[in-house]
């Protein structure tokens, strides 16, 4: 951004700088043009340095961007890899409690069932 600005300012400059130029020129009107000329193709010279200097800018910032996207992308396979084994880990941990918990409740269920007398009499049969 800074150098365009730069460039438009350079162009800018030249255009006033020949402007007065043949305004105030002490020359004939050949040394005039010739200057005018010379003047012209020394900004146009700038003008494609600029130019040049701006799109290897560009470049560079480009495999800049391009680099870090790619670091970035790296970065959260290695951390979407990291959270998704601890997710698993964790999934694996509560599966296991509840394992054990189911394991309890069966076996505290067979004892109570073990205790527990045989038959029970009923209430309403009038034979017991």
């Amino acid at each position: 951004m800074a150098s365009t600005k730069s460039f438009l300012s350079i162009l800018a400059g030249l255009a006033a700088g020949a402007a007065i130029g043949i305004l105030y020129a002490p020359d004939k009107g050949w040394k005039t043009r010739a200057r005018v000329k010379k003047a012209a193709a020394n900004g146009y010279e700038d003008m494609k340095e600029n130019l040049g200097d701006l799109g290897t800018k560009v470049d560079e910032k480009t495999a800049e961007a391009k680099e870090t996207i790619k670091n970035l992308r790296d970065t959260l396979r290695e951390k979407g890899s990291e959270i998704k084994e601890g997710t698993r880990k964790l999934l694996v941990e509560q599966l296991e409690r509840l394992e054990n918990a189911l394991k309890q409740a069966e076996e505290a269920a067979e004892e109570a069932a073990a205790e527990a007398p045989e038959s029970v009499p009923d209430e309403q049969d009038p034979q017991a």
